[in-house]
């Protein structure tokens, strides 16, 4: 997979607008302790944004191979479509009754 020419200054603007938001955030009444608690998301999400995946390259050897079964086109009869009341019609049947005496 190639990278975009302007990928890292993309990502540096993206860590310096996080950064001014994060300053600015501190100033803000009452979001100071909020935002100690995002501290390692934020943390996390850098090199994500920046296109590198801490731990790839160890979990990488670990996982299986994949493998693909060649799936065959079964063709099974079809059920009969049975006409039963949905939605709706649900309500109204399970609600009708009896109409009521003439008067």
């Amino acid at each position: 997979m190639t990278r975009r020419p302007h990928h890292g200054l993309r990502v540096a603007i993206a860590a310096a607008v996080m950064a001014g938001l994060w300053l600015a955030g501190l100033h803000v009444g009452g979001l100071d302790t909020g935002l100690l608690f995002l501290a390692p998301a934020f943390l996390l999400l850098l090199p994500l944004l920046a296109g590198r995946y801490v731990g790839e390259r160890a979990l990488a050897p670990l996982r299986a191979p994949v493998r693909r079964a060649a799936v065959r086109a079964l063709r099974l009869p079809r059920p009969a479509a049975r006409l039963v009341p949905r939605g709706g019609l649900l309500v109204g049947c399970s609600l009708a009754g009896r109409a009521p005496p003439a008067v």
